[in-house]
């Protein structure tokens, strides 16, 4: 029992530390970085800290004797794939894409309801060297691509804060964007729906490549004799 009482307690605390948010920070203010946070631990993804390397001391090699061994020709594995078509032929491989798409589609659904986005800013500043009729022209445009995106964004997936300005510069020469950015997910939501999407893609697809077997040839030749008159 107190083994039982050990290892259930070891799985509660994975369970607890995979419950937290991992938390990943993205901005372009005048360099992009990416961070990426998880308790009390935080790592720089971008620009990545480079470590100096010691200068390495080459050994002098050993000359080995060379071994003479004789050359065995590679027996060529089947390919599983071409099996299968062989088989189950071109409604058999869209079958097969049919489940992978399912089992990647269902993965989607199931991870997007647990990530948060609780941070989206984005700045933009549209300018067009000097001139106030094409500055205007590209602002209209912009416009019309940018803020139908933000609400497809926002009416889709869980947003707490965002804030999104374009604003036209008609003396400026170019344009500039800048965009702060923060997702939170819960690793344990990503674990299962991995497990998930492997299980489906084990018993939907895998299985069906490995179980095919390749065609064997069976050329048999049937010779008609006609009758003729023997002496």
């Amino acid at each position: 029992m107190v083994a039982l009482y050990i290892i259930l307690g070891i799985i509660l605390f994975f369970v607890l530390l995979l419950s937290i948010k991992v938390r990943v920070d993205a901005e372009y203010i005048d360099s992009f970085r990416l961070k990426l946070r998880w308790l009390f631990l935080s790592f720089d993804l971008y620009p990545m800290k480079k470590k100096e390397k010691k200068p390495k001391t080459e050994k002098p090699k050993k000359e080995e004797p060379k071994k003479e061994t004789e050359e065995q020709p590679k027996v060529k594995k089947p390919n599983p794939f071409k099996t299968f078509y062989e088989n189950q032929g071109f409604d058999g491989v869209m079958q097969l894409v049919r489940d992978s798409a399912d089992a990647v589609g269902g993965l989607m659904k199931s991870v997007k309801k647990h990530f948060i986005i609780d941070e989206l800013f984005l700045w933009v500043v549209i300018s067009h060297n000097h001139d106030a009729a094409q500055t205007a022209i590209e602002y209209g445009e912009a416009c019309q691509d940018i803020y139908p995106a933000m609400g497809f964004i926002c009416s889709n997936l869980k947003v707490k804060k965002y804030d999104v300005e374009v604003e036209p510069d008609f003396i400026g020469t170019f344009s500039s964007a800048q965009f702060a950015f923060a997702l939170s997910v819960r690793p344990i939501f990503l674990i299962h729906a991995g497990i998930v999407l492997a299980v489906k893609l084990l018993f939907k697809v895998v299985l069906k490549l490995l179980r095919a077997k390749p065609k064997t040839s069976e050329n048999t030749e049937s010779q008609n004799i006609q009758g003729g008159a023997t002496s």
